[in-house]
């Protein structure tokens, strides 16, 4: 049996079945006999599982069925396990939701429509549970990056057999995939449809549980390798990323990006890279960058204060961005790191804009202007999904949830009220990935320091600290004020 295969299913028994147990031994347990939930309390409602973390895996969908808790009012509540329902009593405050079994609490953090739960009765699984029939219940939006990476349409480009050289018997375009956040898929292969099939991940190793296809697949930074099986024979797809970029193979790529090792004039124009070792040292770079005409309107905050998630994003923001990964032309950028002030503004109930400029430019220069959209994230704080815009270069080069930025759910959650983007990039020139780390103006970074230096801000220590408790200049490391 493959890696992965049936795995979920097996973990999950094994969770709802000690569950159960414990769920049976509670007293005065009784089959929902509950009363009605009614309608004077907004928490009120079914809340089901939309993800479960464990060992390093993510659960949705069926493998989650049948458990949930039916929050009523007054305090009561009904939680079911392998359809099972026994009687149990809840509480709530500004931050938290705690449901008490028999003595025993589960204590979640609430965000909005939904709450996650840490570590469930020591069991070793985090779940989030989300109330039905609202946005909070698309698990897509609480998965890993890794898993959220899947999410998406892909079509192979190129295949090769068990010995890497071109397979001829099969098509290069011969595989498709669409995966859900659900964790189930649709794949046709060769002509012929595979149908809600079941899908599971493990760091960046992925497979399909079904006796009617044999399919693997290894996650990369450009897209996909799949290992289909037919007659015994092993042959290995790539899928691209992005299939719309006109790839078709792996040795056509190679060739165009041998044919770019000169960098011309237009991808050519110097960008200067600072980084944590040289501090301002300066070196040259292939990246044409932005000569966009927008300027930042500092200050402009508070226009939609009725939106649940102008607290936390509305506001001015700094912090710093590094480039990694870089090939083709852009190899020069390897490790460039810019400090970035910036601002996000919340102009309806759940969509804005986000507007940077880094040491090199100002509010009147930007490097990155991208329309966003808000929903429910793992924290109250919601999420922000890039929609579209431009980071660094020239054209619209941020695309729709390209950007995925949960505060609930990033390296840097453990920060109080720090964001991070993380995002690839690739063109015909070359690729490379950037990271973007943010806080709000004002907000001192000494947590950071204590945790990591390597996080703080080139220019923190001698520039922010003088400034930060006045409103946020248009330029970084200069004498200047909003104007």
């Amino acid at each position: 049996m493959k890696r992965g295969e049936r795995v979920t299913g097996k973990l999950t028994a094994l969770m709802l079945a000690v569950i159960l147990c414990f769920g049976l031994c509670l007293t005065g347990c009784g089959g929902g006999t509950s009363a009605k939930t009614k309608d004077d309390d907004p928490l009120a409602g079914n809340y089901i599982p939309v993800v479960g973390e464990m060992m390093g895996m993510a659960l949705t969908g069926d493998d989650l069925k049948g458990f949930g808790f039916e929050l009523q009012s007054g305090g009561k509540a009904v939680m079911t396990v392998n359809g099972e329902t026994h009687d149990v009593k809840w509480t709530s405050d500004d931050t938290t939701i705690t449901i008490t079994v028999d003595g025993e609490e589960i204590t979640g953090e609430r965000g909005e429509d939904c709450f996650a739960v840490k570590d469930m009765l020591g069991l070793g699984m985090d779940f989030t549970f989300a109330k039905e029939g609202t946005p909070a219940a698309d698990p897509a939006q609480y998965l890993p990056e890794s898993e959220k990476f899947m999410l998406q349409d892909w079509q192979s480009v190129s295949v090769t057999d068990i010995l890497g050289d071109p397979a001829d018997e099969i098509a290069p375009d011969a595989l498709k995939m669409s995966f859900r956040g659900d964790h189930t898929m649709d794949a046709v292969i060769e002509g012929k449809e595979f149908k809600n099939l079941k899908w599971s991940n493990l760091k960046d190793y992925g497979s399909v549980d079904s006796e009617d296809i044999k399919l693997t697949w290894n996650v990369e930074d450009e897209g996909l390798k799949a290992d289909y099986v037919k007659d015994g024979e092993y042959y290995t797809f790539f899928c691209p990323k992005d299939p719309s970029e006109n790839k078709v193979t792996a040795e056509i790529k190679k060739e165009s990006e041998s044919e770019t090792e000169s960098v011309t004039e237009e991808a050519s124009e110097a960008k200067t890279g600072e980084t944590k070792e040289s501090g301002d040292a300066k070196s040259e770079t292939t990246v044409k960058k932005v000569s966009s005409e927008a300027k930042a309107v500092l200050g402009e905050h508070g226009k939609a204060a009725a939106s649940i998630y102008t607290d936390y994003w509305d506001r001015d923001w700094f912090g710093w961005y590094v480039i990694e990964s870089c090939h083709g032309d852009y190899e020069d950028l390897e490790d460039s790191i810019h400090d970035v002030c910036g601002s996000i503004f919340v102009e309806s109930d759940n969509a804005g804009r986000i507007v940077l400029w880094d040491d090199q430019g100002s509010a009147k220069s930007l490097i990155c202007e991208v329309e966003v959209s808000f929903g429910p994230g793992t924290t109250s704080a919601g999420c922000m999904k890039s929609e579209k815009g431009y980071f660094l270069l020239d054209g619209e080069n941020v695309q729709h949830a390209d950007w995925i930025v949960d505060p609930g759910a990033s390296d840097v959650s453990d920060y109080d009220h720090m964001i991070e983007v993380n995002c690839r990039y690739e063109d015909e020139h070359g690729s490379f990935r950037y990271y973007i780390y943010l806080r709000p103006w004002g907000m001192d970074w000494e947590d950071v320091r204590t945790s990591n230096v390597d996080f703080l801000p080139v220019s923190y220590d001698y520039w922010y600290t003088d400034v930060k408790d006045g409103p946020m200049p248009e330029s970084i490391g200069k004498e200047t004020d909003i104007g």
